[in-house]
């Protein structure tokens, strides 16, 4: 994606291993079949995979397509196509993976030219993510597939989750949610995508004339509650530590949320109460996970979608 002062660079450390550990427990065993069969993949197919960043979706849907297929990432970081030039090595037996540095806005590909476009967690960066789908729909054969994964973030903010951390109040959960509606409209204004991209793709997807639209949720929840048994748990439970325990990074998020408050027009005194209220959950958190008592229950919204391009008649 076309990179600026105001994005986010996805190979400095802590953005980078947000690439690997947010995907660790993304899908339930068994959902990722489903999916492949809804979107009608066959081995063979060629995809372009736009914001690639480490090769993820080459590698979780290689066993779906990949054989005498071909893939191609493509990345605005030099650094993520390296490493993901590297990994594929180990995953991309049977056909062609390769990777090149791009621009969402202007792919390098000509008209017409994969069975499969696809990202995730690409539009919802984006200034313009319409003119990134305009794109992908060009570089698509007719009769391709585009395929788009990406989350509402904003409704999850918004959301009541279940957790041991202590009740806010009817005035301060209303803060809370004020605070993600005015950070959402600071980062729109920013330049740096809406958090509420996701339920929006299909929309813009009939508008630019795909057809056969569907889409689906993630089925996959957050459920974490000691003694914290099985797999998932334990990833879980290591992803919300990588989040919030690591100071440096717990500042990088803050110090982000804090520029897009006050892009969207926030008062910065209501911002620095929230702030407080904010660091008194963090205090409370800290010393549950120390004590083995933290537990939380709830879900995100990941939406898979999809559409077709018309075959010319």
């Amino acid at each position: 994606m076309s990179q600026d002062k105001n994005k986010i660079d996805w190979s400095e450390k802590c953005w980078k291993e947000m690439l690997v550990y947010q995907r660790e427990s993304m899908w339930l065993e068994g959902t990722l079949d489903k999916l492949a069969a809804w979107l009608g993949l066959k081995h063979g197919m060629t995809a372009v995979d736009v914001g690639c960043g480490l090769g993820y979706l080459g590698y979780t849907y290689w066993p779906y397509f990949g054989q005498g297929g071909r893939y191609f990432g493509v990345d605005t970081s030099p650094e993520l196509v390296r490493d993901a030039e590297r990994a594929a090595k180990e995953w991309a037996t049977g056909g062609e993976a390769s990777f090149r540095i791009g621009d969402a806005y202007k792919l390098s590909f000509s008209d017409d030219f994969a069975d499969l476009v696809m990202c995730q967690a690409l539009l919802i960066h984006l200034e313009k993510p319409d003119k990134a789908l305009a794109e992908m729909i060009r570089v698509a054969k007719p009769g391709g597939l585009i395929m788009c994964i990406e989350p509402d973030n904003l409704s999850v903010l918004l959301e009541k989750w279940y957790w041991s951390l202590p009740e806010l109040s009817i005035d301060e959960q209303l803060l809370f949610k004020k605070v993600a509606l005015i950070c959402n409209e600071g980062r729109i204004k920013l330049g740096q995508g809406d958090g509420s991209i996701g339920n929006k793709v299909p929309f813009m997807m009939n508008k630019l004339g795909l057809g056969e639209i569907g889409i689906r949720q993630n089925d996959a929840v957050c459920y974490i509650e000691p003694p914290y048994e099985g797999p998932r748990q334990q990833v879980l439970l290591e992803h919300v530590k990588k989040q919030w325990l690591d100071q440096e990074r717990y500042r990088t998020w803050m110090d982000r949320e804090r520029k897009e408050f006050i892009a969207g027009g926030g008062n910065p005194v209501e911002y620095e109460h929230y702030r407080e209220i904010h660091e008194r959950n963090m205090r409370a958190f800290r010393q549950q996970i120390k004590d083995g008592e933290y537990f939380v229950c709830g879900s995100g919204h990941i939406y898979i979608i999809k559409g077709r391009k018309p075959k010319r008649r």
